[in-house]
């Protein structure tokens, strides 16, 4: 049952958009509201249970995927009714979800651009802005940039579809390949495989965040003839800290936080566990990774790389607002627990 429960909510989402579109039809504002509520909630449990049971899998995250764009597809579908010209936006994301899904079909692996990432996060404020122009008409101008952003990102990404067989096909593999014999010493190491438990972003461990961070890092590099192999070997270690943040009870001054403390304290663990693999250039970029949470200014081309594409692949905290306040939330429980312990236990 616990390797069902998670993926019976994700399918949940999908029975229930043609409803959405239905009550939103017939005008039926407190249905609409009551079920969006229950998706939401569906989205944020299927994951943590996923985590929490440990039965996590591909099969799993595919459904996940699905079940949030159909819901991104859906939502723009219900926006039609009240703005027309929204269907060419529609249309055109119709489309790259066909891309997105010839791509895996016929490779067996989704097509991961970072334009996609960046279009996805930009479609869905322009969504809620324009949900919030229908009451207040104050939002229209930023709507109006947004959807002219959105426009030229799904161009970008279409584009970037067409051409992909053309400049990837052998050279993914030997990518795949190289990029996997550097980080092997690394991902192989039993301390490292810890991090699969670490929980870290959204619907991720510190495993998969660095895996990717580290593998875009590769391609970027790698593309504009950089250091590829260090910054690699700096993206995979750059959130190689000691213990998961969220099991710290302890209180500490502001700028001791965790966000301010962990880029340090990843390099202090790399060198104990990876000795001389670890250079000067890599400690750099690993340290200056938080710029500028961490005042500490990235001094070459890859770490100002590393630092980009850190934020960028951590912009999923954008896309799960409720989320965020829940772990916020959470975390401050917490500490309001750990004080009543120490008054009673001075």
């Amino acid at each position: 049952m616990k390797k069902i429960i998670p993926n019976i909510l994700s399918f949940f989402r999908i029975i229930t958009i043609p409803f959405l579109i239905i009550f939103t039809i017939h005008n039926e504002p407190y249905k609409l509201i009551i079920l969006a509520i229950l998706i939401a909630l569906s989205d944020i449990f299927d994951g943590a249970l996923a985590r929490k049971w440990g039965v996590g899998s591909r099969f799993g995250q595919r459904i996940d995927f699905l079940a949030n764009k159909l819901m991104l597809l859906s939502l723009l579908i219900i926006l039609i009714i009240a703005k027309p010209h929204f269907f060419y936006i529609l249309l055109t994301e119709f489309i790259i979800t066909i891309l997105n899904l010839y791509f895996y079909l016929k490779n067996r692996f989704s097509v991961n651009l970072l334009i996609e990432k960046i279009r996805t996060w930009t479609l869905f404020m322009s969504i809620i802005g324009n949900f919030l122009s229908l009451i207040w008409p104050i939002f229209n101008p930023i709507v109006k940039v947004l959807l002219i952003l959105i426009s030229i990102m799904q161009l970008i990404t279409i584009i970037n579809y067409i051409l992909y067989p053309i400049k990837h096909n052998k050279e993914d593999l030997e990518n795949y390949l190289e990029f996997y014999e550097i980080i092997k010493p690394f991902v192989t190491h039993p301390e490292f495989l810890k991090r699969k438990t670490f929980e870290h972003h959204i619907n991720e461990s510190v495993y998969e965040h660095t895996l990717r961070v580290s593998f875009d890092c590769f391609c970027f590099a790698k593309k504009f003839h950089l250091d590829y192999k260090s910054v690699t070997i700096a993206g995979i270690l750059h959130d190689f800290y000691e213990t998961p943040w969220q099991t710290d009870k302890e209180k500490h001054p502001f700028f001791k936080q965790h966000a301010f403390t962990h880029a340090n304290n990843a390099v202090i663990n790399a060198k104990k566990y990876f000795g001389k693999k670890i250079t000067k250039k890599i400690s750099m970029m690993m340290q200056t990774h938080m710029f500028p949470i961490n005042p500490k200014l990235p001094k070459s081309k890859e770490a100002w790389l590393l630092t980009f594409i850190d934020k960028v692949d951590s912009i999923d905290f954008l896309l799960h607002p409720v989320e965020l306040l829940k772990i916020i939330l959470k975390n401050s429980k917490n500490r309001k627990k750990f004080n009543l312990e120490q008054n009673k236990n001075p």
